[in-house]
């Protein structure tokens, strides 16, 4: 299992997120993206995984749900997942 690790750009977005109204069903599918990654596990088709691309090829990226993307770290060699930032596409990038 990988130690979870939050970027100050994650946690001031999860705050965003919170203060716009985040619905309970969508914290729900936040955490369970969370809880796969820090298992190991590969994330079902639905969530369209991928890494990106250029100056942020170190990234993976996933949709939780509609334009809600979650950009993500994993470093095996040291058993850790950082969580660096979570918004809509328009947001990141």
């Amino acid at each position: 299992m990988y130690t979870i690790r939050r970027s100050k750009d994650f946690e001031l977005s999860i705050k965003r997120l919170k203060h716009a109204g985040l619905k309970p069903s969508v914290k729900h599918d936040i955490e369970c993206v969370i809880d796969l990654l820090a298992l190991g596990e590969k994330l079902p088709a639905k969530y369209r995984d991928h890494k990106l691309q250029g100056e942020l090829s170190a990234y993976r990226e996933c949709h939780i749900k509609g334009d809600l993307l979650l950009i993500y770290m994993i470093r095996k060699e040291y058993m850790i997942l950082i969580l660096v930032d979570i918004g809509s596409h328009a947001q990141l990038f």
